[in-house]
This record gives C-alpha cells, sequence and structure tokens, in this order.
C-alpha cells in the first residue's frame, strides 16, 4: 500500500506511515501488534522497532511487493527490503526478507529462469541465509520429487520445532521462522520444474509453516510466468475472501488484486521516470 501511494520506492518512515493509518489491529499477530505499539507510541527511527521482536517469518511473507517496485534490479531490492524489514524483525528474519525480495526483484528480469532467480538470491543473501539455502538445495538435488524432500528436511535438517518456552532440545537449532521456510520455496520451485500451480500445491501441502512457503512460491512463480499462468478459480475464491481488507485499504469494496496491480505498474513507471532523471543528472555530472 505505501509503495502505490507513493508511486515508487519507498523508506521505512513511508511504511510507518502507512501502518499506523491503516493497519487494523485484530488482523494482526502478536508481533505486528507489537510492532505498530512501538510505532504508535514514537518509538524512531523506525527500523529499530523491530529490534528484539518475536522470531517469525512475518517480514519474509509480506515483503514482496518490494522485490515487485525493484523489478530486475536484485540487489536494490535486497538494500531496500533490509531496512523495510527492520521494523518488524531483526538477525536473521530481516536478513531472510531482503534475500526474498532480491529473488522476486529477479524473476522479473526478461529471461528469468528458476536458476537465475536461485542464483540470484545466493548472491544477495548474508552467511547464515546463504548456509540454509545450500543445504536445502542440496538436499532437493538429490530427491525425486517433493515428497522425498519433505521427508528427508524434515527428518534430517535437525531443527528444533518447539517454541522456545517448550521442551527445547539443545542439540538442534530453533526453528519456525525465516530460516526455517525461506530455503524451502526454492528447492520446492525447482523439484517441480517452474510449473506454477504445481508448485503452489506442493509449498501448500509441506507441512508446517506451509501457508507462507506457498505465498512466497507464489509470488515467485508469479513473477516468472504472469497471473494467467495461475488458476483463475483460485484468484476468485482468494479475492471473495479478502473482499472486506480491500475495502479496508481502499474504502471501495469493487477494489482487487488486478486493481491493485494496475496501481504497482503505475508505481513502477513513476520509479522508471525518476531513474531517466537520474541517468540524466548523471550525464551532466560527468559532462557527456
Amino acid at each position: 500500500m505505501a509503495i502505490v501511494e507513493k508511486n515508487g520506492r519507498i523508506t521505512p518512515d513511508d511504511f510507518a506511515a502507512v501502518l499506523k493509518a491503516k493497519m487494523t489491529p485484530q488482523r494482526l499477530w502478536t508481533n505486528e501488534l507489537l510492532m505498530l505499539k512501538k510505532i504508535e507510541q514514537g518509538m524512531n527511527p523506525w527500523w529499530e522497532t523491530g529490534r528484539g521482536n518475536i522470531p517469525a517469518g512475518c517480514a519474509t511473507m509480506a515483503i514482496a511487493p518490494v522485490g515487485v517496485i525493484n523489478a530486475g534490479d536484485p540487489a536494490q531490492a535486497y538494500q531496500d527490503a533490509f531496512c523495510i524489514a527492520s521494523i518488524n524483525q531483526d538477525g536473521s528474519n530481516r536478513d531472510c526478507a531482503a534475500t526474498y525480495a532480491a529473488g522476486v526483484a529477479a524473476a522479473f528480469s526478461p529471461g528469468a529462469t528458476v536458476e537465475t532467480v536461485i542464483a540470484a538470491m545466493f548472491d544477495h543473501s548474508d552467511y547464515l541465509t546463504k548456509r540454509s539455502l545450500t543445504l536445502a538445495m542440496d538436499m532437493a538435488r538429490g530427491c525425486a520429487d517433493v515428497d522425498e524432500f519433505a521427508q528427508r528436511f524434515y527428518g534430517s535438517a535437525m531443527m528444533d520445532w518447539s517454541w522456545p518456552q517448550q521442551n527445547w532440545k539443545p542439540q538442534m537449532h530453533f526453528c519456525g521462522n525465516s530460516i526455517e521456510f525461506l530455503p524451502v520455496v526454492p528447492a520446492i520451485i525447482s523439484l517441480c520444474n517452474g510449473e506454477p500451480n504445481a508448485s503452489i500445491i506442493e509449498g501448500a501441502s509441506f507441512g508446517r509453516d506451509c501457508d507462507t512457503i506457498a505465498s512466497c512460491i507464489g509470488c515467485i512463480v508469479g513473477a516468472l510466468h504472469g497471473a494467467a499462468a495461475m488458476r483463475p478459480e483460485w484468484i476468485e475464491e482468494s479475492e471473495r475472501a479478502n473482499a472486506d481488507v480491500f475495502t479496508e485499504l481502499h474504502g471501495d469494496p469493487g477494489q482487487n488484486f488486478s486493481a491493485m496491480a494496475r496501481r504497482m505498474v503505475d508505481a513502477l513507471r513513476g520509479e522508471q521516470r525518476r531513474i531517466d532523471g537520474r541517468a540524466c543528472l548523471a550525464a551532466q555530472i560527468l559532462g557527456d
């Protein structure tokens, strides 16, 4: 929402302003409620509001629009997403969000493939994120299908599924956050040979945080293949389920995904004009 209202790339200030104006607390999980309360109480700078929040994938699952407005520029998408995600999370959950945004941006490049998207995610990742991607992709390459990958992933990834307050296992890494689900996204897409609908179905069936996995997969395959590649009944059902959200955000019950997509295209055109203007300015500075 912040992106289409600004008609281009956003800052943490832009995002925080929309959160204060548009977010309905009843729709928010604990992590977002903490973030919103900090913003409402004037905590500043905004990118500090994610510090110490509950480890979760909240930033990653919502960061795709930052990749869209930086279409074709994964490096800038990574930097923007790192800043924006800091409002919500810190540490590995912020870092994974930035890596995912880079993958979404790369998926819009002309001639993009599953391989180029995965390469962009590897190129724009910190050590821990890159390590988790490596482990998942290496595991996936040795599997015949997603079922085998799921069995191996959950059986041997040495991740502790319990919440921290429960009987945690000291010999395992804590999970339940982006480090768990982000590496699964490119692995499933790769195992499905990039086929959009099969990838989404496998993601939704993978278990654990499967709604987030399927959503992240959907954004990447949608960028690679376009909305026309998706099953139309899925789009229609999702729009019906979110009709009240569209009304809350836009004040118009007639809004839908297509309307938002058109606004994002307009925002991309606005960003293009700014890029063209900067190119002209750089030419003047250089005397070209």
